[in-house]
């Protein structure tokens, strides 16, 4: 018996060693593998996949980017590129790439996820009109509404710890209730997360858990662990609430509302350009899909912009007298009042370079064909991406890229075309975020009454450990809190 046990484990061990071989070889023998990258790319996409469960593979591609150049291998059948004319190739108008299958494991199918062109482009025509501007300065009073208890919060922690992750990210939160549900999650109200956050928190998890082991998730999905079967059902928890609310709305409001938010409309479809509205399911996976996105992007972009200023005074003082010498103030801090102050659309526009809220590329797939991307001929279904944690500090275009410096912006009157071409925080061409105008009213009415009522500071050396980016696919802080202290400005 043991002759045969000692016998099987030996072929399996050889089998085993020689699958690993062959693959091996067969990746070698990979139409990009001339390609600068390191020899872990070339034999296998398992290196990344470690990078990525750290945390890290934003920082890690960036290297490779200072080590190799503008192109750069990452696996057998994936490469990353970082100039402006690759950037067009795979994302501008026109591009003959599409999203890659890894976009199936971001929750349920909707206008994210969606790979095929003319399909996103007809779902696009019944969802883009909400985000109109006129939508906008519509919803504005509830944006106001949620920045206000912001505020308290802070008047009520005044010279105390802080912690700005938390309260800007429940800001994000219930804005995106109120304008896409009918209802804040009133997170903003108690001291803890409302336990959707936590479910939220969890779906991200489990959706990168069944892109990297599907079958670790079915196995997982059938012991009958109570926390372990809540937690692998996290997605269908945030799923559910934005079903219910939805049933709700309309009982409360009817199909015709009257109310000032982004929900109303999409009930309503875009009755003059004679566009149908989406079914209540598609709504409502659609509204769930917004709040994933919308709460980590806003929230975190917030909470770095805050703590920029924090590290550097001298831009909190200037974006203060700013404020407080435009007529902001006197018109109750409008958007209309704020929107267009140089400085304050400086500190964004560089909080969203240098803190990029999603670092990592998005990754797109090359047609059947084969393409050109940056002037190289790419085979045909090879994933290829840029990404803005790069992108967004090429020295070319970005003196001193690892330096934050709102005064880029204020010298070009905005941003030369180069440095525009290079931001891909928002994506590009036709898969550009839908939400982006909604995000940036937030971020500058925030911007605008918190700077002029408080000056901020960090809490101790501490926060900065904290604060180190992390990125499981958008900008996560690695300590997962940012302690600050707010004290009334002079």
């Amino acid at each position: 018996m043991a002759f045969f046990t000692a016998t099987y484990s030996a072929v399996g061990l050889v089998a085993l060693v020689s699958y690993v071989l062959w693959k091996a070889i067969a990746n070698l023998t990979s139409p990009i593998r001339s390609l600068p990258g390191p020899l872990s790319a070339k034999l296998s996409s398992k290196w990344l996949l470690t990078k990525d469960l750290a945390g890290s593979k934003a920082t890690t591609v960036h290297a490779l980017h200072q080590k190799y150049g503008p192109v750069v291998q990452l696996s057998p059948n994936e490469i990353s590129f970082s100039s402006i004319e690759s950037i067009k190739d795979i994302y501008g108008q026109g591009t003959k790439c599409i999203k890659s299958p890894a976009y199936d494991n971001f929750g349920r199918r909707g206008l994210f996820q969606i790979q095929d062109p003319e399909e996103h482009r007809q779902r696009a025509k019944r969802v883009s009109h909400i985000f109109s501007q006129a939508s906008l300065l519509n919803m504005e009073p509830l944006v106001q509404e949620q920045i206000s208890l912001l505020i308290s919060s802070i008047e009520k922690n005044s010279g105390k710890q802080f912690d700005a992750l938390h309260w800007l990210r429940m800001t994000a939160l219930d804005v995106s209730g109120e304008v896409l549900l009918g209802k804040s999650f009133e997170a903003l109200k108690g001291n803890e997360p409302p336990p959707y956050i936590h479910h939220l928190d969890n779906a991200y998890l489990v959706w990168s858990l069944e892109g990297l082991a599907p079958w670790l998730c079915k196995v997982l999905s059938f012991l009958p662990i109570k926390g372990l079967q809540e937690f692998m059902g996290s997605g269908n928890y945030v799923y559910g609430y934005g079903e219910d609310a939805m049933r709700e709305y309309i009982r409360h409001y009817g199909r015709e509302p009257k109310r000032r938010d982004l929900l109303t409309k999409l009930i309503a479809g875009n009755p003059k350009e004679n566009i149908k509205p989406l079914t209540d399911a598609e709504i409502s996976v659609e509204v769930s899909n917004l709040i994933f996105a919308a709460t980590d992007t806003t929230g975190n972009t917030m909470t770095y912009m805050v703590y920029q200023l924090c590290c550097h005074p001298k831009w909190q003082a200037k974006v203060r007298e700013e404020i407080r010498n435009s007529a902001a103030k006197s018109s109750n801090f409008s958007f209309e009042s704020v929107q267009s102050l140089p400085i304050v659309n400086a500190i964004i526009h560089e909080t969203l370079r240098f803190n990029p809220v999603v670092p990592s590329g998005l990754p797109r797939i090359t047609p059947p064909q084969g393409c050109k991307i940056g002037g190289m001929f790419i085979p045909g279904k090879t994933i290829v991406s840029a990404q803005a944690l790069t992108t967004q500090r090429n020295p070319d275009f970005f003196p001193n890229p690892d330096s934050f410096n709102p005064q880029r912006w204020l010298s070009t009157n905005g941003g030369t075309p180069q440095m525009k071409d290079s931001m891909l925080v928002w994506g590009k061409g036709t898969r550009t975020c839908l939400g982006q105008n909604m995000a940036l009213m937030e971020l500058k009415i925030m911007l605008a009454r918190v700077m002029d009522k408080y000056a901020v500071r960090i809490r101790s050396e501490k926060t900065h450990g904290d604060m180190l980016m992390t990125d499981h696919f958008t900008l996560i802080p690695k300590g997962q809190k940012c302690e600050l202290v707010f004290e009334i400005a002079n």
